[in-house]
């Protein structure tokens, strides 16, 4: 989710997590779920997406680093946080990501990995309009070679 390109005010080489807030500013609608990697397991982070949807409790998907602890701090937005802790030590990591739905957010960085090797990873068109055109006509092409077939893996060992 927080990949998304930011203005040119904002620095090309920050840090993740601190892109958050920029690219929350881009979002008018309440947030329903937030995803993002493990990169962006920060208490800063976690409190900018609460705090962009007030009156609304927002669910964050973000994996804890392997080394993450329970929050010292009792607020809200890292109550959250401290649940998918827990959820991994009783369950396990790998459980976790199925359980948490954090799998449908590696399936979306996968789709536009696949996007930008094939396409690209610029739009050619200088418009908008003709932007929006070119990339309905991208995603029409590999959602045509999807629908062609997938190759079949085999485990090899």
């Amino acid at each position: 989710m927080f990949d998304h390109e930011i203005s040119q005010a904002q620095p090309v080489r920050a840090r993740d997590a601190t892109r958050v807030p920029a690219l929350l500013t881009q979002i008018q609608a309440p947030l329903a779920s937030a995803s993002a990697d493990s990169a962006y397991d920060k208490e800063a982070v976690y409190e900018v997406i609460q705090a962009h949807s007030p009156g609304r409790r927002t669910r964050v998907v973000i994996p804890p680093q392997r080394n993450a602890t329970l929050s010292q701090n009792s607020n809200t937005a890292m109550q959250e946080r401290d649940r998918h802790i827990r959820a991994i030590e009783r369950h396990g990591r790998r459980e976790w990501y199925k359980l948490s739905g954090c799998t449908a957010r590696s399936m979306v960085e996968n789709a536009v990995y696949r996007y930008k090797a094939i396409i690209g990873p610029e739009m050619r068109a200088r418009t908008s309009a003709r932007q929006r055109v070119e990339h309905r006509l991208a995603c029409e092409m590999l959602n045509k070679m999807i629908a062609l077939g997938m190759p079949d893996t085999y485990c090899a060992g």
